[in-house]
């Protein structure tokens, strides 16, 4: 099979063995290794959940296994010259980063309360489920911008040109339709600055929100953060129970078109947006969100870094994910 018929299996069958493992080989074929891993644990986790294994593919998921093992060996390796390379060795960093870098490697465990980020766990983090704003003395100048804020947003969506779906097909990991929400509009996003990347036509059209922004203490992670989006929730849409890939940033939402019914759950608390005031929340607990009103509901939102990390260790967390890319690319 070609990789494009085997992704058109697994966009109907997303749990299908053979082509969970076949994807997996056309990625190694491919030299991402990064990417055919996920695939070969995604095969191994639906096997797990099937309990018997099928005797034609016995042998192929013992290859995944232990293509998983030399891949996490691989990934060991290059995550500890990385960041020696960069001057961070267990002399040199905090214990708690060192305990995260363990948690990360499977070598520890993490005591997770409240926080149960995806990606990645920093250790010995308050579990805080909204921050007060008086811990951040920044939020009144970006308050202040709010009308200059939602007018740009108001020209953006008069013709909605750079407004896509918030959750989006990734051809190179396993296919996840979240709830429905997969190319679905109901929730979408104008992004001004993704994954660390800014979109520059998009942010040319926001000038006074960018302008805005230059105060705030964004998370920025090349490739990673921050991502700063108006973020679009359609009438009588959801978002359903999630959690954030990492816990050391937090995540902002300045109140821009807030009808009554909507409102958002992060752990046990539920809290309503307000036009021209900000939540600060941890996104690494889990959280959901909905509009139960007839009209758009729209936030700016921003990530920042969580005020507890030292500079250091941001600087060590930023090393680690470039380490990340690093190995990923290669």
């Amino acid at each position: 099979m070609t990789e494009a018929e085997i992704d058109a299996l697994l966009a109907r069958e997303p749990a299908d063995l053979a082509g969970l493992i076949m994807k997996g080989d056309s990625r190694l074929r491919a030299g991402d290794e990064r990417s055919a891993t996920t695939f070969y644990r995604a095969a191994l986790r639906a096997a797990e959940a099937l309990g018997a294994i099928p005797a034609d593919l016995a042998e192929d998921l013992r290859r995944a296994e232990t293509l998983v093992a030399k891949a996490g060996g691989n990934y060991r390796a290059h995550l500890e010259a990385w960041l020696a390379t960069a001057g961070l060795s267990p002399a040199t960093v905090s214990d708690r980063f060192r305990r995260s870098i363990e948690i990360l490697l499977g070598e520890r465990s993490a005591t997770l309360a409240k926080q149960r980020p995806s990606v990645f766990y920093f250790d010995g983090l308050p579990q805080i489920e909204y921050y007060e704003r008086e811990a951040f003395g920044w939020l009144a100048a970006l308050e202040a911008e709010t009308d200059r804020i939602r007018e740009e947003l108001v020209a953006v969506l008069a013709d909605e040109q750079g407004v896509t779906p918030y959750v989006r097909p990734d051809p190179n990991r396993p296919h996840h339709d979240f709830h429905g929400l997969l190319n679905n509009p109901s929730w979408s996003a104008f992004y001004l600055i993704e994954d660390g990347e800014l979109h520059e036509a998009n942010a040319a059209r926001c000038p006074r929100t960018m302008k805005a922004l230059e105060a705030v203490p964004l998370c920025r992670m090349p490739g990673w953060t921050p991502s700063v989006l108006f973020s679009l929730l359609r009438p009588g849409a959801r978002i359903p129970p999630h959690n954030g890939m990492l816990n050391t940033r937090l995540i902002g939402h300045l109140g821009l078109i807030v009808p009554p019914g909507c409102a958002l759950r992060t752990g046990e608390t539920t809290r309503a947006w307000e036009e021209g005031k900000t939540l600060v929340f941890d996104d690494s607990i889990e959280h959901e969100a909905w509009n139960r009103s007839d009209r758009l509901r729209a936030i700016l939102l921003f990530d920042i870094w969580r005020p507890e990390l030292i500079e250091a260790e941001r600087a060590a967390v930023s090393a680690m994910f470039q380490a990340i890319d690093a190995y990923r690319s290669a």
